[in-house]
């Protein structure tokens, strides 16, 4: 197993090769990103995620201890587990030790990996947008969705893809294999009650949840003291763990200070420094909090979250409402998800105001439609015939038992590029308004 240093205890009977400067590395560029105006713009943002990521891979790929298991011809590899998004250059170990790759994919569906499946359902129809573009059947949205992903490819390919094949042909000598087909299969975080169905080809493993296998941290005598005597209720704040709350601007901050001191709620506020100025006397601050377990609590009413999917799975496992204040990246889609299955409302945080967050929190805690529907999510969701850990590793066996089961994988290639993407609808309908517009210029002028 190859991480950062600190992420994961010593697992018996793995081999665990921890790199340093991927901690430098990841912590260097999650700085800087919060504190600039990256986000404002898709080019600039997708720039720095690929420089990002160009960092990470050349970090993980020239560690000396990783170098050594590398050249080491003794070792032998039976299968490679990969995060499949962007990394490309790390794909080239499947060839190296010809071993089947499986993906796990922790921002859920995506549109590149459906295209590493080849999933037959594109994303015009069933969009994966991170910004949430809209999902309707109508022509004018799936040309939104279809544009959108057309600017995807482009900033994969332009942005991504040449500083991932420079890095393959430097310590592989060759570029990366092509994505069509080099993934066995790929575990998405994402399970079809979670608001958001989609068609699957058979490689597509849903195991939303599969971090909930580990034991919940207990909570603190002082924390759960405070959640028992809350009489009206306990709302829960946090960003999670890349966008600190000290981070926050002042035009967010204050709102939120001053709505919470109104509240006859409890508020438990995840905030990484000892004080928090003008706290008011109903919210309990704390740098690290047993999210699970404080979910988990009967008196907790409502989940102000930035949108982060693993918090969200929580929250649905304990039918738990959310407030969402989206930052970045999928967050944007995370909350829209649940905003139309009816279990969130999302603000803007760059527009925030006081009186609409109040409004919205108490909308919240007075329409019990919030809370059912949660909580009808949470007993769709934990009805499942095996556990998501149990689910990825039965799957994982099985792509060894079958040496990378190629009978999974659907046969993209002979499905041609132009119908693949719909490109041949497209082109009908554009030619279709070309001559309808036309003929009406034409019987204008005749008039």
């Amino acid at each position: 197993m190859v991480s950062s240093v600190g992420v994961l205890d010593d697992i018996e009977g793995v081999r665990h090769i921890r790199l340093p400067q991927l901690d430098k590395t990841i912590n260097g560029i999650m700085n800087a990103e919060i504190s600039s105006d990256f986000l404002t713009n898709k080019w600039i943002e997708s720039a720095l995620g690929s420089a990002f990521l160009y960092n990470i891979t050349y970090t993980i790929l020239s560690d000396k201890d990783f170098q050594q298991f590398l050249t080491n011809k003794s070792e032998h590899v039976d299968l490679i587990v990969l995060e499949p998004l962007h990394s490309y250059a790390l794909f080239s170990l499947s060839e190296y030790y010809d071993a089947p790759l499986v993906g796990l994919a922790p921002f859920g569906p995506h549109w590149i990996t459906e295209y590493l499946l080849g999933n037959i359902s594109p994303s015009v129809y069933e969009p994966v947008s991170p910004m949430g573009y809209s999902h309707g059947t109508d022509f004018w949205s799936k040309w939104q969705n279809w544009w959108h992903i057309t600017e995807e490819w482009l900033l994969e390919w332009i942005m991504f893809w040449p500083g991932q094949v420079e890095l393959s042909k430097k310590f592989f000598g060759h570029p990366p294999p092509n994505g069509h087909g080099v993934f066995s299969l790929i575990l998405i975080n994402h399970h079809f009650s979670m608001g958001h169905v989609r068609s699957n080809v058979p490689n597509i493993i849903e195991v939303a949840g599969l971090h909930l296998s580990q034991p919940a941290a207990p909570l603190d005598a002082a924390l759960q003291r405070f959640l028992d005597e809350a009489e009206f209720g306990v709302i829960y704040f946090s960003m999670g763990l890349e966008i600190l709350s000290k981070w926050l601007p002042m035009n967010l901050q204050k709102p939120l200070l001053r709505v919470f001191a109104q509240l006859k709620q409890r508020v438990v506020w995840k905030y990484e420094l000892e004080t928090l100025p003008n706290k008011s006397d109903n919210i309990y601050i704390s740098q690290t909090v047993p999210q699970r377990q404080l979910l988990a609590h009967p008196n907790v009413k409502l989940f102000i979250t930035h949108g982060g999917l693993l918090g969200i799975i929580e929250s649905i496992c304990y039918g738990v409402p959310m407030l969402g204040l989206p930052v970045y990246y999928d967050q944007f889609k995370n909350m829209e998800r649940m905003r139309r299955a009816g279990i969130a409302e999302n603000l803007d945080t760059n527009s925030i105001t006081e009186e609409q967050l109040a409004a919205t929190i108490h909308k919240m805690l007075e329409e019990p439609r919030y809370t059912d529907k949660a909580k009808q999510m949470s007993s769709h969701f934990a009805d499942q015939p095996m556990s998501p850990l149990d689910s990825a590793v039965w799957w994982t066996d099985y792509v060894l038992r079958h040496k990378g089961a190629p009978h999974m994988r659907l046969d993209q290639e002979g499905i041609p590029f132009v119908r693949y993407y719909k490109i041949d609808t497209f082109a009908l309908l554009s030619n279709v308004y070309y001559i309808l517009k036309n003929f009406y210029l034409i019987d204008s002028r005749g008039e």
